[in-house]
């Protein structure tokens, strides 16, 4: 099956596109490191819940805003994620990458929708 093209902006921007593409890489760090910064964040909530308290009730609280923590940062990341992908799919436009993006945009917003359920839970608590 050929991939068909319908307009590849990458050929008539030349060294802009080049530059672009390193746009999109320094975007995906810039996610990644907000999921590492979720994690260092979450890593204190738990500790500070699991060693610094002795009561159930204030281990379940720390955990509970550590997580909440750690839901905007992944939350902050799948969004940050998208506009790197959209970024790609305009600069190499073939079908295969628009429906590569459409169902990376449906499965991120289905996480996105599910872990806002789940703060919503956990902010009532």
């Amino acid at each position: 099956m050929e991939d068909t093209t319908f307009l590849s902006m990458s050929d008539h921007l030349g060294s802009v596109a080049t530059a672009l593409e390193w746009v999109v890489v320094l975007i995906e760090l810039f996610a990644i490191a907000i999921l590492l910064l979720g994690v260092v964040r979450f890593t204190g909530w738990f500790v500070s819940g699991e060693v610094m308290r002795r009561d159930a009730h204030e281990r379940d609280h720390q955990l509970n805003r550590g997580r909440l923590a750690l839901g905007r940062h992944i939350l902050a990341s799948l969004e940050v994620l998208i506009v790197a992908d959209l970024i790609r799919t305009v600069l190499h436009l073939t079908l295969a990458n628009i429906v590569l993006l459409g169902g990376l945009v449906l499965i991120r917003s289905f996480i996105s929708f599910s872990l806002e359920y789940e703060m919503r839970a956990l902010e009532k608590e």
